[in-house]
């Protein structure tokens, strides 16, 4: 395979690749992490920094990468520069589209973080409950976090550490997929905050306001819309067809979990066991799209 990755393969199709090393310990750094969160959760019998430690490694991840391309782009200034009386390009670190999408993913990740963290932390997590006390079964769900943390986000890593370095001109999909990753952003904060003061407001029954009232799971929507935008806006940065395509790994993966895995099935199941009786409920149901 050679040194050369663009994502998997050297070759023309890989031009504009990323080191397939450098992407290797991005993975590593990723497992490490999670090996370690479980031995700790593991020992205390704990599910409550499970969350946390995701957006931690999220964070550790992206800003590896970034630094990365910010070296690479300083690097390729430098050379062009040299001989030259004007070194102002020296200077020059990350491109606006690989500081777009940095930006992206911690936002993200904070957010969600800050999010699941203190309500993981304040009640627990009943999906771990048995788990927990199995290191052995519980050490897939941390597994599962590491491919979450490096699959999902997968299209940033591939911008960040492609080789050459990222100055593709920024295209008018770029700025419509920025929007469209704000309003997938804005959809999702909405959502969980909606539910969060429904549920401490001390409703018990099903929500059905503000966005709840137009999608059963618009948090859901907004999830995958904007790994959707993210992984347009990185494509346009790649020369590689590989990777791009490698790239929409990210919402497929995104979209597979939510809605067929441990998302929407898990949910519409403990709704139904729940209020599949209650008339109201089942015409919410009927008459509501799933995700828009």
């Amino acid at each position: 395979f050679g040194t050369s990755y663009g994502p998997f393969f050297s070759g023309a199709a890989m031009e504009g690749s990323c080191s397939l090393s450098t992407l290797a310990k991005i993975a590593r750094t990723d497992f490490v992490i999670q090996l370690a969160a479980w031995a700790v959760a593991s020992v205390l019998r704990t599910e409550r920094f499970y969350d946390a430690t995701g957006s931690f490694t999220y964070w550790w991840l992206i800003l590896k990468a970034y630094f990365i391309a910010a070296g690479r782009r300083r690097d390729v200034a430098a050379i062009e520069s040299k001989g030259a009386d004007d070194k102002s390009s020296q200077g020059s670190g990350a491109s606006v589209r690989q500081c777009v999408v940095t930006g992206m993913v911690l936002a993200w990740s904070l957010r969600l973080g800050l999010f699941l963290g203190h309500r993981g932390w304040k009640y627990g997590d009943s999906r771990f409950e048995k788990m927990k006390h199995k290191p052995a079964t519980f050490l897939i769900a941390w597994l599962v976090q590491g491919m979450w943390c490096l699959i999902t986000p997968l299209p940033a890593y591939l911008l960040l550490l492609r080789s050459p370095a990222d100055t593709a001109p920024l295209q008018v999909s770029d700025f419509a997929a920025w929007g469209g990753w704000l309003f997938g952003f804005l959809t999702e904060a909405i959502a969980d905050w909606q539910k969060s003061s429904w549920k401490a407001a001390g409703n018990t029954g099903f929500i059905h306001t503000g966005l709840w009232r137009y999608s059963q799971h618009p948090n859901y929507f907004g999830e995958i819309l904007l790994w959707f935008c993210l992984t347009i806006t990185s494509c346009n940065g790649q020369e590689g067809w590989l990777a791009k395509v490698a790239s929409f790994a990210s919402p497929a993966f995104t979209s597979y979990l939510l809605l067929f895995v441990s998302g929407v099935p898990m949910l519409q199941k403990a709704a139904l066991k729940k209020y599949g009786k209650d008339p109201a409920f089942l015409a919410y149901r009927a008459r509501t799209s799933l995700l828009l």
